[in-house]
């Protein structure tokens, strides 16, 4: 399975330097220059540092296929598990799950353990800061509305008083406060349950912190 979210926008960056020069479109596919002067174990390499599956070959044999270009697979295939060995490492699993970056299962089993753990770990400081980001967005919408509501309250009040206003009107401005109220009463009262759930999870992210080994 393919890792499509896996640091996409940096892929040229692993590349040796002569092939970071020549492949600096690389993210949308190889030309027929590239197809004919391209390392393929170097590119491996860099597909698998970037935690790609082997089945990226694919998309670089469809490429070059259309300019009658073959590919060395087994030059591919030795770069590729060096990237993948360097891929693997614990301290790059953490960084990844860190950023909440998917893996696509390419660890050999010596290496998957401990890259797994330390992706686990990053990934849940992830999750509870993207869970802490949320309920403090809709701790501000709440805020916000509430605030709102005052004004809507206040303004079909003078509406309501105005001289000149008709008794179908006021009919209407009575039924739009009780609903402003109703809404009100209900807004105010999730507040204090979004504040409790986001100390809840500010405490939760906090002693994930302290148990960080990366």
């Amino acid at each position: 399975m393919q890792a499509k979210n896996i640091l996409t926008s940096h892929r040229c960056g692993w590349i040796f330097p002569a092939l970071a020069i020549l492949l600096g479109g690389c993210a949308s596919g190889l030309s027929k220059e590239e197809c004919h002067l391209v390392d393929w174990r170097a590119l491996g390499y860099e597909d698998g540092v970037q935690g790609w599956s082997e089945a990226k070959i694919g998309e670089h044999r469809k490429a070059c296929a259309k300019h009658g270009v073959a590919l060395n697979l087994d030059a591919y295939h030795v770069g590729w598990e060096e990237g993948v060995s360097r891929y693997c490492q614990p301290g790059n699993g953490y960084n990844k799950g860190r950023a909440g970056q998917r893996y696509a299962g390419v660890c050999p089993d010596y290496l998957e353990p401990e890259f797994l753990h330390a992706y686990q770990h990053g990934k849940e400081l992830y999750d509870l800061e993207a869970g802490l980001r949320q309920t403090e967005r809709k701790l501000r919408h709440k805020r916000n509305r509430l605030a709102n509501i005052e004004v809507e309250i206040r303004d079909a009040g003078i509406k309501l008083v105005k001289n000149g206003a008709t008794t179908e009107q006021r009919v209407v401005l009575l039924d739009d406060l009780r609903k402003l109220e109703r809404e009100y009463s209900e807004t105010k009262s999730q507040i204090p349950v979004l504040e409790t759930e986001r100390e809840r999870q500010a405490q939760q992210l906090a002693a994930a912190k302290t148990e960080q080994q990366y």
